[in-house]
């Protein structure tokens, strides 16, 4: 029977979104939400750490630039699409492909979590990458909109708490290398856990923002929809280019299908109050972010296996 059934992952998020359409509200109180939020967090940055710490190279480097280069890419593609297809004004426009720039580490989460149940290998530095990807769009973005009154700054862009704890993170694994492994070992059921009580919660916040859309609902579920596509395709060139493995292609082509809903709305409504935000995070959390978790890991994981035999 279970043949029939989404990943368990997927289910979680399912399950909730429908209880939430069904008013059953299953969204955590707020400090429970940031304390999940901090363990997935630190967890990614400390494997990060221990990935630079075990692979530091000059390929190393080169990696990240590919990387820091395809952040920026997809963000500009977006960025295209938006203009083309759609009437957004230049606040907006930019703002929207921002959040597609950077990545879902929710997302990334429930990918590693379905590779883990899979069995298929991954590289460690796929958790680096994660980080490296959170600031390109965002930097991007801030630049396009910035004049006198918004200028851009680094203060701004470091603030944030999710990239903070994914540094700290990084930094500390990077130090200690095979020292901190017994940590991350231990923190792998809590993680699990973690997770699935994540998903619940996510599911139930995409459900409550369905009617959460402005007037541009065609393209902005249109944009949600083939973003992913495109951001993934990318992603599976730019492993081929590197060279990863089944597992790593599978998960940068994640990252490039994700989009933000965690560091760059809180960045925006900082920087740019005017900025329509709940529109962004409609298309990223309540579209894309159901999109990727239901049917788009499991997609992108078949298309990198293909990938990685040409």
């Amino acid at each position: 029977m279970t043949q029939f059934l989404p990943d368990i992952l997927a289910f979680f998020f399912l399950m909730a979104f429908i209880a939430q359409r069904l008013s059953v509200d299953l969204r955590l109180p707020d400090a429970a939400y940031q304390l999940i939020t901090y363990i997935l967090l630190i967890t990614i940055g400390l494997k990060g750490g221990q990935a630079i710490s075990a692979n530091a190279s000059f390929a190393l480097v080169g990696q990240s630039t590919l990387i820091i280069v395809m952040g920026l890419f997809i963000t500009l593609v977006a960025l295209m699409f938006i203009k083309v297809g759609s009437k957004l004004d230049k606040t907006d426009s930019i703002t929207l492909a921002a959040h597609y720039g950077s990545v879902s580490v929710g997302t990334f989460a429930v990918a590693v979590s379905f590779l883990d149940i899979q069995g298929i290998y991954h590289e460690l530095t796929l958790n680096l990458f994660v980080a490296l990807l959170e600031l390109p769009a965002i930097i991007l973005g801030l630049y396009l909109l910035s004049d006198k009154k918004n200028k851009l700054s680094v203060k701004t862009i470091l603030a944030h708490k999710s990239l903070a704890l994914i540094l700290i993170g990084m930094v500390i694994g990077a130090l200690y290398g095979d020292s901190a492994k017994p940590m991350t070992h231990d923190l792998k059921p809590m993680f699990s856990v973690m997770l699935a009580l994540y998903l619940v919660h996510m599911g139930a916040l995409a459900g409550s923002k369905v009617s959460d859309i402005g007037p541009n609902k065609v393209f902005i579920i249109s944009f949600a929809l083939v973003m992913p596509l495109v951001g993934a395709s990318i992603g599976l060139f730019t492993a081929w280019l590197i060279g990863l493995s089944h597992g790593g292609t599978a998960l940068l082509a994640v990252l490039g299908a994700s989009a933000s809903y965690i560091a760059v709305p809180a960045v925006f409504e900082q920087t740019h109050p005017k900025a329509n935000v709940a529109q962004a995070l409609f298309a990223s959390l309540a579209i894309s972010f159901s999109f990727n978790v239901i049917w788009g890991i499991e997609w992108y994981t078949t298309a990198a296996k293909y990938i990685t035999q040409l």
